[in-house]
């Protein structure tokens, strides 16, 4: 396949990598707050995109982590540093790095079966 089909299709090189991620935090810091930090900080502070939604205590979403000349792995491990960090995150899980274009798609686990 050609190189502008490649990239019109979001193949091979220009496959587009994510996770799925879900938060649990403690309230000793509000929503606003934290969400705000988390998207400047840990997100757009790596060159990522995200779509979150949840309420005060807890929420999930989807982190596009970009192609894999991007290292989406090494944007991940930033966050999720970031995360552990943060005195007012009780828990969080991500899931495998997945073709945000293709999947496959998996429900990811909650935070009870983290544990």
């Amino acid at each position: 396949m050609k190189k502008r089909l490649r990239k019109k299709k979001h193949l091979g090189e220009f496959k587009e990598w994510g996770t799925s991620i879900t938060i649990k935090r403690t309230t000793c810091v509000d929503f606003d707050s934290f969400l705000d930090d988390f998207i400047e900080q840990a997100i757009e502070g790596n060159h990522c995109c995200c779509g979150i939604g949840g309420m005060d205590d807890s929420f999930d979403g989807i982190i596009q982590l970009g192609t894999k000349s991007n290292h989406p792995e090494e944007r991940l491990k930033a966050i999720k540093t970031w995360l552990d960090r943060r005195p007012d995150v009780d828990h969080y899980v991500t899931g495998k790095l997945i073709d945000l274009w293709y999947g496959p798609f998996e429900e990811s686990d909650s935070i009870e079966n983290a544990n």
